[in-house]
């Protein structure tokens, strides 16, 4: 029967579910016998973020035809169990609306019309994705392999250390005291609470003496919304996707109602309830971040990606021979394929944009892009659109994320006019679609975002880049313009903001407590109007994902026990390292892993610890990896290649090969 493996993987959220399936797949390929402990006090599947008995109201920032847990026919190598082969959540969705599925628990009439209107393109509920992840599990465990056994331990993992005896090398400590056995840990945490900043611990502080309500990061599902006072002014500091959440719960939620306007189909009026708070929000930018365009899939058919491939990259690695710089080798290419998307765009729908022939404009940009010989095509760019392109159509990428930098405003309504006007033209833009030059240079970055995920994983760039041009510089950038919220989401937005419901700070706003008055009180330097007061501040954000700051007992006892540790990462002046958000790991090939395998560009990850040493069966996967990975919060995409879009589904696969190898082999 051969020995039977003890795999503990901690986190039963997407991630760790697909660890679950992956050992089951290749349990049952290789006739392997393994011994499963999932460790999550959420339900196993949709985990925290995606428990199914959160608001409706929450949506997804990805269409319906994008995430999976479950890799596509042929992606991998080692195939799914039968029921769930290629199962992605829109393939579900379809299966569950024509009666072929059954969901695991039963959903009421309303949100079965609600997955059917549902398009491809449409984005879906959080809580209807956590009943495909319910189903995934249930439809996993009631298909397991003979050789497979699978516990759930709806408890938190505390502790883990290397045992000193007895034939398994580690064990899990469970809350309570429940010890349990591995021959392999898997870390699977997903988003973990985290120690407040200095300036956060102040305004808890604040407010602590003087009565007020500070709510800091949370996951939105985990907040308590009722408490918010109707009618009071509420400060709200982030403009992201958690924005959007507190919007919905403070508007929608209470009562009021969208409806189309009758003078523009492309916005919305807002009927108020009467039981809403008046929210002033502020953030960096000053506006929230840029709505997704409507296409007909996740990437822009007409998009081109000429300059910044995976080819390219390894090219340059290839001639450089020293680790990669990303603003000085990456982020121009980056840049040559959007300035051909927005005016190749541009040409194609406004020809009266440019003062002469546009597909003479194109021949000229091109020869200047594909010079292989010229090392200031950027200053000639400029030029040539400078003398070719109308002002006011021209792209200008600084102001794609930051429209309002150095201007100034009389008022907060001054300044809610101009943000109304900002938001209607995203609108517009995003149902344009494929057809608005400026939406198609954010989905160029976006397509930008999938490459740079893999170039970086099996890549790699130097740690002074990492830390000061991918994190600081160009993360804030294309998260705030591709990584926004549907349209729908910004056009509520307006609508909320034209009836008052909605007023905004400004940019770079500061949020202090007023000790004299005994409230707190924020303001924009651009915003030339009496600061805002309120006995009420919500963080709109979760959690910092920082190994560093993270009150995990778990990470925090094994980092005690040399098992783990956080990766430090080199700066530019080389004196003092910084750390960087995720753990140490190495990236290793799975044992067993042969070179033709469909699943080769996954790597194990194991944690390094004290001694600087691989922890062999420690393996790390998804948020903490942001040491070694970028973009680690982003889900699988269905039907993408191993590499790319399902690199996370791929590592799973590397860790259950490399997990159940010794058991083929005896070992």
């Amino acid at each position: 029967m051969g020995i039977q493996q003890r795999v503990v993987v901690v986190g039963a959220g997407p991630r760790g579910l697909s660890v679950v399936e992956r050992l089951a797949a290749h349990s049952a390929s290789s006739g392997a016998r393994v011994h499963v402990d999932l460790v999550d006090p959420f339900p196993p599947g949709p985990g925290h973020v995606w428990r199914t008995d959160q608001s409706e109201l929450f949506l997804m920032n990805t269409p319906s035809l994008f995430p999976t847990v479950l890799a596509g026919e042929g992606v991998l190598d080692v195939p799914s169990p039968e029921p769930l082969r290629g199962m992605s959540f829109e393939r579900w969705r379809r299966g569950v609306v024509d009666g072929r599925i059954t969901p695991t628990t039963p959903l009421a009439a309303e949100q079965v019309r609600a997955l059917a209107e549902l398009s491809p393109q449409g984005y879906p509920p959080r809580a209807v994705y956590g009943r495909y992840l319910e189903w995934v599990f249930e439809t996993l465990r009631q298909n397991l392999p003979a050789g497979m056994v699978l516990e759930v331990h709806r408890g938190e993992a505390v502790d883990a250390w290397v045992r000193s005896d007895g034939r398994h090398r580690y064990a899990v400590e469970l809350a309570g005291g429940h010890v349990l056995p591995a021959d392999a840990v898997v870390l699977a945490l997903g988003h973990l609470d985290a120690h407040l900043r200095p300036s956060q611990k102040d305004l808890v502080d604040g407010a602590a003496e003087h009565g007020l309500t500070y709510w800091p990061p949370t996951v939105p599902a985990d907040a308590w919304w009722s408490e918010v006072p109707s009618g009071e002014t509420v400060l709200v500091r982030g403009m992201g996707l958690n924005f959007c959440d507190a919007l919905a719960q403070l508007t929608e939620g209470r009562g009021g109602t969208f409806t189309p306007a009758p003078d523009n189909p492309e916005r919305l009026v807002y009927h108020p309830s009467g039981r809403e708070p008046r929210i002033v929000a502020g953030s960096r930018r000053g506006t929230p971040y840029r709505a997704k365009p409507a296409l007909a899939g996740y990437y822009a058919e007409s998009l081109q990606t000429r300059f910044f491939t995976l080819d390219a990259v390894r090219r340059l690695a290839e001639e450089g021979g020293t680790p990669l710089s990303f603003d000085r080798q990456l982020w121009p290419l980056i840049r040559k394929d959007v300035n051909w998307n927005y005016y190749a765009v541009l040409a194609r729908t406004t020809p009266e944009a440019f003062t002469a022939d546009p597909h003479e404009f194109l021949r000229r940009l091109d020869a200047i892009l594909t010079d292989p010989h010229e090392s200031h095509w950027p200053s000639r760019i400029d030029a040539l659109i400078s003398e070719s392109v109308v002002p006011g159509r021209q792209l200008q990428q600084a102001r794609l994320a930051r429209p309002f930098e150095d201007v100034s405003f009389a008022s907060h309504d001054e300044y809610a006019a101009a943000v109304v006007h900002h938001l209607d033209r995203d609108v517009s833009g995003s149902l344009r679609g494929e057809d608005d030059p400026t939406k198609m240079a954010i989905a160029s970055l976006n397509a930008a975002r999938t490459v740079l995920k893999c170039v970086l994983a099996e890549i790699g760039i130097s740690d002074s880049s990492w830390v000061h041009e991918l994190r600081r510089a160009f993360e804030p950038l294309v998260e705030g313009l591709a990584s926004g919220p549907p349209v729908l989401r910004i056009q509520q937005l307006a609508a909320l903001t034209r009836a008052g419901v909605v007023r905004f700070l400004g940019p770079e706003p500061r949020f202090v407590v007023d000790r004299t008055q005994g409230c707190f009180v924020a303001a924009s330097p651009w915003v030339e109007a009496a600061p805002v007061r309120s006995r009420w501040l919500i963080e709109a954000m979760s959690p910092t994902n920082d190994v560093h700051r993270n009150i995990s007992p778990l990470l925090t006892h094994m980092h005690e026990r040399g098992l783990v540790r956080g990766k430090l990462m080199e700066t530019r002046d080389g004196a003092s390292p910084e750390t960087s958000t995720g753990l140490d790991v190495r990236a290793e090939r799975a044992r067993g892993a042969g070179q033709g395998d469909a699943a080769a560009p996954g790597f194990v990850y194991r944690a390094v610890g004290a001694k600087d040493t691989a922890e062999q069966g420690i393996y790390v996967l998804g948020l903490q990896l942001s040491s070694v990975q970028w973009g680690v919060a982003i889900a699988a995409e269905a039907e993408a290649p191993a590499h790319l879009g399902a690199r996370t589904l791929a590592d799973a696969d590397q860790i259950a090969r490399d997990v159940l190898v010794g058991v083929r082999s005896g070992a």
